[in-house]
């Protein structure tokens, strides 16, 4: 029987996904979702887009924050860019991209859906506002917003179809009646998780490596906050 399996995100943690994927033992009729940021903070952003795009028959995803804040940030000749993101990874992207001319994989990237909904879920990279059509959301509504008069949007959700979401890292796995969030860090020297919908099982496959120190990163953001 094939699976529907969700794999949160990824932030260019190639060696992870392999390893999580082949601990998975994905089968050719299973069906995988990601709500992953596939670039930024590095490691491996360029091999985790050509991953996604040679796999996307069956490898299904949405667009997230950090790939948009790519996009924008491409487009724009680097103009357009907000300090959340890593701006030297962006730049490493860029020149693999232009080394290998492989120009496919930022149509690919701008070709990636806000959401996908099928007759039992809703994939989104974050935020539903539930009291909005899905058709209406903006870029920055479905993939950024964390709360809504100070409290997490899914306490308002209340519509009958489940909710698959991530982005919000230090809350790792919660398993609601009608939501279920997941992002657990890897980038962060966590690990890589992936959830079954149909039996309730959770993969792991922990970090190999320390990529972004968290608290120095806190640090370096207050500093250009003043």
């Amino acid at each position: 029987m094939w699976r529907t399996i969700f794999i949160w995100d990824v932030h260019g943690c190639y060696k992870e996904l392999k390893l999580l994927v082949k601990r998975i033992r994905t089968q050719e009729d299973d069906k995988v979702y990601l709500t992953w940021d596939a670039v930024n903070w590095w490691p491996k952003s360029y091999k985790v887009l050509k991953f996604l795009y040679k796999n996307k028959e069956q490898f299904k995803s949405v667009a997230w924050n950090n790939d948009l804040g790519f996009l924008r940030w491409y487009d724009s000749q680097g103009k357009e860019y907000n300090h959340q993101y890593s701006k030297k990874a962006f730049k490493e992207l860029k020149e693999k991209i232009d080394e290998k001319k492989a120009y496919h994989l930022i149509d690919f990237l701008r070709s990636l859906p806000l959401y996908i909904e099928e007759d039992n879920f809703i994939l989104v990279h974050w935020w539903i506002v539930p009291w909005k059509p899905l058709r209406e959301h903006t870029e920055d509504e479905i993939t950024c917003i964390r709360t809504y008069q100070e409290r997490p949007w899914y306490e308002y959700y209340n519509w009958e179809k489940m909710v698959v979401y991530g982005h919000w890292a230090k809350n790792g796995l919660r398993v609601r009646k009608n939501t279920i969030w997941l992002d657990s860090g890897c980038v962060y020297w966590r690990c890589l998780t992936a959830y079954v919908l149909e039996t309730g099982d959770v993969y792991t496959q922990n970090a190999t490596q320390l990529y972004i120190n968290l608290y120095k990163k806190k640090n370096e953001n207050k500093e250009i906050d003043k």
